[in-house]
């Protein structure tokens, strides 16, 4: 299969990689330059990204790099050996059994910055910058919250949950072993990071969210995006998928920080 946007095309590889017991979906569009991993939101696939990859490989020609965490999409998964730890284990396994253990740039969606926020500590070496899209953020993970988020799932949701999304169940059966781990885990805060803030993030009433839960979701989204190295930005008009209602801003914001770290040109506190 061939990927082609505008005057560039590369080759798109589809792929399981194996890494123990199970296996990973992975899509790769081959650049010239380090690649960009993206890390998709609870529940969602790599899929959720495609409608905003051909601008980005043509704004900076890296190699773009999606995929599916275990039980979701096309990712297989071993329940006897699932845990939060072991998924960023095995993601760092797989990049690089696929090659990439070179510098890196992270893109990131909701609790896909849990997980990018734990990878970037691990590896924070080779990590040159990141944009985190209405994340999910260590402060925010309150012992409360991750409680109630946990036994506000009905039964019936646990059983769907189960059946059709394994892996975000085994996150969620788990959510508040995580959420203690990870309030104490930040971004590495020397690393350039942009922080899109969605206008109209709604609280979620089937896990038990408030609107106060929302309040401190934004409060703890700016203070991220206000620290040295970060930049903060809201977008008008948009949903928790920031990109569905405004990929321009997304697109360029990924490109222009992306550019920047690359030509050493580290963008400062603005």
């Amino acid at each position: 299969m061939t990927f082609i946007s505008g005057e560039a095309s590369s080759q798109v590889t589809d792929t399981l990689v194996n890494v123990g017991n199970h296996r990973l979906a992975f899509k790769i569009i081959k650049g010239n330059n380090p690649p960009i991993l993206f890390e998709s939101g609870n529940g969602d696939s790599g899929s959720v990204w495609e409608n905003i990859l051909p601008p980005i490989y043509d704004a900076t020609g890296a190699t773009l790099i999606t995929y599916d965490r275990a039980g979701l999409g096309r990712s297989e998964i071993d329940t006897s050996n699932i845990s939060f730890k072991q998924e960023i284990n095995d993601l760092n396994m797989a990049l690089k059994s696929l090659g990439f253990d070179d510098p890196i740039f992270l893109v990131a969606h909701s609790f896909g910055g849990i997980y990018a926020t734990e990878f970037a500590r691990r590896i924070s070496d080779r990590i040159i910058g990141g944009v985190f899209i209405d994340v999910s953020t260590p402060c925010q993970l309150t012992k409360e919250y991750a409680n109630r988020v946990y036994t506000s799932i009905s039964d019936e949701n646990w059983s769907m949950i189960k059946q059709y999304k394994p892996g975000l169940f085994h996150v969620l059966d788990k959510f508040p072993d995580i959420a203690a781990i990870m309030s104490k885990r930040n971004f590495p805060d020397s690393i350039p990071l942009t922080v899109i803030a969605a206008e109209h993030y709604k609280p979620n009433p089937h896990i038990g969210e408030t609107e106060e839960d929302i309040l401190l979701w934004k409060e703890c989204l700016k203070n991220l995006g206000q620290l040295p190295f970060h930049k903060y930005i809201t977008t008008k008009n948009t949903d928790h998928k920031v990109w569905e209602k405004d990929p321009k801003t997304v697109i360029d914001e990924i490109s222009q920080l992306y550019n920047r770290t690359i030509s050493g040109s580290h963008p400062s506190k603005e």
